[in-house]
């Protein structure tokens, strides 16, 4: 029993869910180009999704791969407009549309490329990659909260004052609140808030 709890379970990448995607993991596969783009200096890489998380993914790794491939399933992309004209007049950039990933390439030292397939036709294409980022969305660890805290329509809860969340008392940090920013100092910044917010909210309990 506590007095007051903080959430901070955080939330999981959206993976493709592709047999030889959790063994590529850590060998060229990746939800995170802030964290593992440095891995792929001058080297070509593709970026899955079509929202503006894959844009920022795929522009941010410019920096770093001599080839960007944005490969999304659909034509049109949910992303904004800024975010996708920002990455396709990138020269470093390619954007295949109708494709989706049906396998992962890959040898001893990891991932070597991908078929990718049509889903209009089944047609099926061979791409060169040494990295691949899955840029397809997060899902936060909030399952076991549902109908106990005030949350969106996506999962991630909601704060009502400061940290606090609709439940006095229990307060929520990090990825289990945050959207935009999912960066490691962001969430420990805002948990050391919640700490906060918590000793306040005790203190005037008594």
């Amino acid at each position: 029993l506590a007095q007051t709890i903080i959430i901070s379970t955080g939330a999981s990448a959206r993976w493709l869910g592709l047999e030889s995607e959790q063994k590529l993991m850590g060998r060229g596969v990746s939800a995170c180009a802030t964290c593992d783009g440095s891995f792929f200096r001058d080297k070509e890489v593709v970026v899955v999704g079509g929202g503006d998380s894959a844009m920022e993914e795929a522009t941010f790794l410019t920096r770093f791969a001599s080839k960007v491939t944005i490969v999304h399933r659909r034509e049109g992309f949910r992303a904004s407009k800024v975010m996708y004209e920002r990455a396709v007049s990138h020269p470093n950039i390619a954007i295949k549309t109708f494709r989706q990933v049906k396998s992962w390439l890959s040898d001893e030292n990891g991932l070597t490329g991908a078929v990718l397939e049509d889903p209009r036709d089944g047609s099926e294409e061979e791409i060169a990659c040494t990295g691949a980022f899955i840029a397809i969305g997060h899902k936060p660890m909030t399952g076991f909260l549902e109908g106990e805290v005030e949350m969106d329509d996506s999962g991630y809860i909601m704060h009502t004052e400061h940290t606090m969340t609709s439940v006095a008392g229990v307060f929520a940090a990090g990825d289990v609140v945050d959207k935009r920013y999912r960066q490691a100092v962001t969430a420990a910044g805002m948990g050391c808030q919640a700490a906060m917010d918590a000793e306040k909210w005790l203190e005037n309990q008594h």
